[in-house]
C-alpha cells in the first residue's frame, strides 16, 4: 500500500518565475480594467490547478518566505545582497495570490526569521520520519539537498520533472548529500554564496567525486593536483566553511506544525468566484 503523500509549494520561488515568465515572452502585461496587474494570480493559479488534478495529494501547503533577518544573514550580511529590489507589478500580486490559496483551501506556512528552504526542508523530515512520502514543488537547485528515499522534489517548471535520488545525480553531476557541497565550492550568484575563487561547476564536481564534502576536502587540500585548485583551497579555508554553511537547508529549525492542518480540502467555489470576478478571469470562471 503507497504511502500518504505530502506537497509543499515553494510558493515564492514560483510567484517570481511566473512574474518573468510573462516579462520573457514580450506579451504584454495582463491587466484588470481598473489596470490591476493579474499574470502572476493566472500563471500560478493554472500550475496548482495542474498539481491537483495530476497528482491529487492527500496532504498539501504553501510555504511563504518569511521577511527580516535569519541565521544566514547574520552570518553572512551580503548573503542576497545581489538580488535587486523586487518590482512594484509583482508586490502588488502577492496579496492576490494568497487570496487564491484561501479560496482554493491550501494552507499557507510562513515563520519569521525562517526562510522558506528551511521551513520545508524541517518538515520534510519531520514528514518523512512519520511515514509519510513528501514531494517538494519547486525550481530550486538548492532543494534538490533533501532528496531521499521518501522525497523527491517535483519541477513544474521543466514539465513535471520529478527528481528522486538517481535523477539528481544525473542533473547535478554529485548525489543529494553533496549540493549542498557542491554549491559550497563553485558559489551560488543567486543566494550571493561566495565559494572558492576559481573553482567552477566541472572542477568542484571532480573535486567531491574524488574526495567526498568540503571538509574533507580542505583537510587534504595539498593533495589537489591542480595548483589554482589547490591554491584556492588552501587560502580560503574560512569562506569555503562559510559557503557550506550558507548553502546548507536546516532540517532542524523550531517551528510548530502538525499534518492535520495541511489536509487536502476542496475549494471554497465562492470565495473563488468572487476572486475570479474581480480580477476579471472570465475563462476561469466559466470553468468553474
Amino acid at each position: 500500500m503507497a504511502s500518504p503523500r505530502l506537497f509543499l509549494i515553494d510558493t515564492f520561488g514560483f510567484l517570481f518565475r511566473a512574474f518573468h515568465a510573462r516579462a520573457r515572452t514580450g506579451a504584454p502585461p495582463m491587466r484588470t480594467q481598473a489596470g490591476v496587474p493579474t499574470e502572476v494570480v493566472y500563471i500560478f493559479n493554472a500550475m496548482l490547478k495542474k498539481l491537483r488534478v495530476t497528482h491529487q495529494p492527500e496532504y498539501l501547503a504553501a510555504v511563504f518566505e518569511s521577511e527580516g533577518p535569519n541565521f544566514r544573514t547574520e552570518q553572512f550580511a551580503e548573503y542576497k545582497a545581489n538580488r535587486t529590489e523586487t518590482p512594484p507589478e509583482f508586490i502588488a500580486q502577492v496579496p492576490y495570490a494568497r487570496r487564491l490559496l484561501e479560496a482554493l483551501r491550501i494552507p499557507v506556512l510562513e515563520y519569521d526569521g525562517f526562510e522558506a528552504d528551511d521551513v520545508i526542508g524541517t518538515i520534510s523530515r519531520r514528514a518523512a520520519e512519520a511515514g509519510l512520502d513528501v514531494v517538494i514543488v519547486s525550481s530550486d537547485k538548492d532543494m534538490l539537498q533533501l532528496v531521499n528515499e521518501r522525497v523527491s522534489m517535483l519541477n513544474p517548471a521543466k514539465d513535471d520533472t520529478l527528481y528522486d535520488r538517481a535523477k539528481v545525480e544525473e542533473f547535478m553531476g554529485v548525489p543529494p548529500e553533496r549540493v549542498a557541497d557542491l554549491l559550497a565550492l563553485k558559489g551560488d550568484a543567486v543566494d550571493n554564496i561566495p565559494g572558492a575563487p576559481g573553482i567552477g561547476d566541472k572542477g568542484a564536481k571532480d573535486l567531491i567525486l574524488k574526495f567526498g564534502p568540503v571538509e574533507a576536502l580542505l583537510d587534504r587540500a595539498a593533495e589537489v593536483e591542480r595548483k589554482q585548485y589547490r591554491e584556492s583551497l588552501l587560502n580560503n579555508r574560512a569562506q569555503v566553511e562559510l559557503s557550506k554553511k550558507l548553502a546548507t537547508i536546516d532540517t532542524q529549525v523550531p517551528i510548530e506544525w502538525s499534518l492535520e492542518a495541511v489536509a487536502a480540502q476542496a475549494a471554497d467555489a465562492a470565495a473563488l468566484r468572487a476572486l475570479y470576478n474581480e480580477l476579471e478571469r472570465f475563462t476561469a470562471l466559466k470553468d468553474l
